[in-house]
C-alpha cells in the first residue's frame, strides 16, 4: 500500500470562522473537491461571518473554482457575510477575485490585504 501526501490542506484559521486554504488544489473529481469544501461549505451554511484566506493557494483548478463559488451560494443562501483574502502576485487569483466581484458583489474580496 503506497502512502500519497496531499499537496493541499482546507483548515479551519485561528479565530472563529476563518479559514484557511493551502498548497496546490488539483484533485481528482468534483466528488474529491466535495469531500474537501465539505467543512467548508458546513461553515458558510451557519451564518454569521466567514473569511477564506486562499494566498498560499498555488493552483486552483476549474473544478475547484466551481468548489469554491459553491461554497460562496451556500454562504448567500444562508446570510453569511464572507471576505477572501488572495494575492494579486497569483494570477489565477486576481482573475478569480474579478470573476467573483462580479457574480458576489455582497461578499468582500481582499487582494494583498
Amino acid at each position: 500500500m503506497t502512502s500519497q501526501k496531499l499537496e493541499y490542506a482546507v483548515e479551519r484559521g485561528p479565530s472563529p470562522g476563518a479559514w484557511i486554504l493551502r498548497g496546490v488544489m488539483r484533485l481528482e473529481s468534483a466528488e474529491a473537491y466535495a469531500r474537501a469544501f465539505g467543512p467548508l461549505e458546513a461553515a458558510a451554511a451557519q451564518g454569521g461571518k466567514l473569511s477564506i484566506d486562499i494566498t498560499s493557494v498555488v493552483f486552483l483548478n476549474s473544478s475547484g473554482i466551481r468548489a469554491f463559488a459553491d461554497v460562496l451560494l451556500v454562504a448567500r443562501k444562508s446570510g453569511t457575510r464572507v471576505t477572501v483574502f488572495g494575492s494579486s502576485s497569483v494570477p489565477w487569483q486576481k482573475k478569480l477575485a474579478l470573476s467573483l466581484t462580479g457574480l458576489f458583489p455582497e461578499f468582500e474580496l481582499r487582494l494583498d490585504r
